[in-house]
């Protein structure tokens, strides 16, 4: 069974470029879309000092994070979670990369994943260098092309997803007939 984990900071963010305050963050919406699909329970990546509602501090804090390279520490993890050799991955492109969150997932871990299918959520720069962020950092694993979502239309992202998925279920069926 693959793990579903995805970082989400609830708050204010940008819908159709502007700051909009959400309820549920946009990532977190896809995760939820993906845990249906796959049906697995999504589970959040809590920093242990949570992000600040305001966007524009949000945006600050990530990008001191990004320059210093920071690895914000998370709380607790399952450790069934971490021991699932598929993760589906989610996160938003913040500065043109993943989350420093992301970055502590995969580096103070253990076991690593062996294959990581991302997804993340953006207003314009698709999966920026996430992708290459993920290979660096989580070296062993192999990473499935991803599927990036613009966060103004999550609401309409369902075929998007039933379509990135495709190959995986696909995968998964061709495994179960040749056991």
């Amino acid at each position: 069974m693959p793990a579903l984990m995805f970082f989400s900071a609830p708050g204010e963010t940008l819908v159709h470029g502007q700051p909009s305050l959400v309820r549920e963050g946009q990532t977190a919406q896809v995760a939820r879309l993906l845990g249906d699909r796959l049906n697995v329970s999504p589970v959040a990546l809590q920093p242990q000092v949570a992000y600040p509602v305001s966007y524009p501090v949000v945006l600050r804090r990530a990008k001191v994070e990004l320059t210093n390279q920071a690895l914000p520490a998370l709380q607790p993890l399952d450790a069934a979670t971490l021991q699932a050799p598929v993760w589906f991955l989610g996160y938003p492109i913040w500065f043109g990369h993943v989350p420093r969150v992301i970055a502590t997932l995969l580096t103070q871990t253990a076991p690593s994943p062996r294959v990581i299918y991302p997804f993340a959520t953006h207003e314009g720069s698709g999966l920026g260098q996430s992708v290459a962020d993920l290979q660096r950092l989580c070296p062993r694993a192999m990473v499935r092309p991803g599927l990036p979502i613009r966060g103004s239309r999550v609401a309409r992202a369902a075929p998007a997803v039933d379509h990135w998925l495709q190959p995986y279920f696909d995968q998964h069926v061709t495994q179960l007939k040749e056991s």
